[in-house]
């Protein structure tokens, strides 16, 4: 039993840090590159995206985090019981999970305006 939970945490900072990156590159694609500068208000606005980066992404990859346990719980764990490569088919399935998301963060945020 701790092993579950031990191995879902993983899938969990995983899936966390999955949403994290998708947000550093959807920001960096709508807004271009990150200038840092010293002082001033190129600082804060370095600030700004940073923990707005964070925020968001961690919402991101808790969705994502959320659909793969529940995909994992109730179908893949029954299905790979026996499977040498169950990790790699877990890994796949946790990116597809993300492109779903990050389809479905789209068509929220850009199509119907909702986030």
């Amino acid at each position: 039993m701790l092993k579950h939970i031990l191995t879902y945490l993983l899938w969990t900072v995983l899936s966390l840090l999955i949403g994290i990156g998708y947000m550093r590159l959807v920001w960096r694609l709508v807004l271009g590159p990150d200038a840092v500068s010293e002082e001033g208000w190129g600082y804060l606005w370095h600030l700004f995206l940073t923990v707005g980066t964070i925020q968001v992404g961690l919402w991101v990859g808790g969705a994502i985090a959320i659909c793969f346990v529940l995909l994992d719980v109730f179908y893949l764990r029954k299905k790979l019981k026996n499977n040498p490569k169950r990790t790699v088919i877990r890994l796949a399935a946790l990116l597809i999970v993300t492109v779903l998301v990050a389809i479905v963060h789209y068509l929220l945020e850009k199509v119907i305006d909702v986030i």
